[in-house]
């Protein structure tokens, strides 16, 4: 992970963000899975998960949670999240950088 204060943060990304701004289909040009982040409609706490498709018919969802300011899914182990609004890019600890798919 980086540190935001000592500029060793080569995509800018930030890891206070509005979850809503991350919402949609995100695809990896790395050959990670594609994902997709939601609003549950179900729960009136404004819950919000990810989804990941690893072959067809197989996805995964995974709350996204937040401790100390981080905000985090857990799949298999703890992957954070951070996002650059000015290029519109998701990043993934364990997977790599995500781009907007189309809806």
């Amino acid at each position: 992970m980086y540190s935001e204060t000592t500029g060793t943060n080569p995509l800018g990304t930030k890891n206070e963000f509005a979850l809503d701004d991350i919402t949609g289909r995100w695809k990896s040009r790395e050959g990670a899975p594609d994902i997709r982040v939601y609003k549950s409609k179900e729960r009136k706490n404004d819950c919000f998960f990810m989804e990941f498709a690893f072959k067809a018919g197989e996805l995964f969802r995974c709350p996204v949670k937040k401790y100390q300011g981080i905000r985090y899914v857990n799949l298999y182990g703890v992957m954070s999240l951070s996002y650059n609004a000015d290029n519109d890019v998701l990043q993934l600890s364990a997977y790599g950088k995500y781009y907007r798919g189309e809806d």
